[in-house]
């Protein structure tokens, strides 16, 4: 939603209204899923479901698919997508935090209030705990800002540090997804209950496998970083077009109320 807001298709208030309704049904499909109870999302430490792994992969290809077609359809300009810099070291220690709070909690913080939402006293104990860390964290900052900021290495992307295409690496993801989502159904099969587990249809997966594989193939062809207009499709101008063109002296920009204006960049 960052950025079609940036781009000044709704104002601020449409902005935060969108925001809550997109925030209402993300929370009911979690609940949907079975991620507001605890047992099935630690179940994947056990090697007994995989929900967990399977959702958010999902959500990753479908994401990175998104983008990338609709950059490719002139929908969407990545350019405006803001995305976090990266300080590797506090960044390694806080997802093991996560990971670890995750496991012994039962929640992450998303989760914990979909089990807040629908009446759980446990994720409501979560949030208490994540308020709670919240301000000891801010009351310790200053001892530990130092490594807080370590490790910076800017806005980090895989196209960047592998020297290649976008596109490539959507098609690698769907490849992992694939290779990932082929192993936790096995590993299941192994380890799970096979009386909670959801049974799908086996020719369902298939055709879901291959047209993810397809899409992200489509994608490392057509190279979606490829700008659209060639520097050669451009008309050159010529010596005697550059004498008609009169300079004109700058004026100073009139402020308008209607304009929509960036101010800073709050990210997505």
């Amino acid at each position: 939603m960052g950025p079609l807001y940036k781009l000044g298709w709704f104002d601020f208030t449409y902005s935060l209204q969108l925001a809550a309704l997109i925030g209402f049904f993300f929370g009911f499909v979690l609940e949907r899923a079975g991620f507001g109870n605890p047992r099935k999302l630690t179940a994947i430490f056990y090697l007994r479901d995989f929900a967990v792994l399977k959702v958010m992969f999902t959500a990753i290809a479908v994401c990175i698919l998104g983008l990338l077609y609709f950059s490719v359809l002139g929908w969407i300009d990545l350019g405006r997508v803001h995305i976090l810099p990266t300080y590797i070291w506090p960044q390694i220690v806080g997802g093991l935090l996560l990971g670890a709070g995750f496991l012994i909690g039962g929640y992450c913080p998303t989760t914990s209030v979909v089990a807040t939402a629908s009446g759980k006293l446990d994720g409501v104990i979560f949030i208490l705990g994540m308020v709670f860390g919240s301000l000891i964290f801010a009351l310790v900052f200053p001892l530990i800002e130092g490594f807080y900021t370590s490790g910076h290495m800017g806005t980090v992307r895989l196209p960047d540090i592998l020297n290649i295409n976008s596109g490539i690496i959507a098609f690698l993801i769907c490849l992992m997804a694939v290779g990932a989502f082929w192993i936790a159904e096995k590993t299941e099969g192994k380890f799970g209950d096979k009386e909670t587990l959801p049974v799908g249809s086996a020719k369902i997966k298939r055709t879901g496998a291959t047209l993810l594989i397809l899409l992200g193939l489509i994608l490392a062809v057509i190279n979606p970083d490829r700008p659209v207009y060639s520097k050669s499709s451009v008309p050159a101008i010529t010596s005697k077009e550059t004498e008609k063109i009169e300079p004109v002296a700058p004026t100073a920009d009139i402020p308008s109320s209607n304009e929509f204006k960036i101010v800073d960049d709050e990210g997505c």
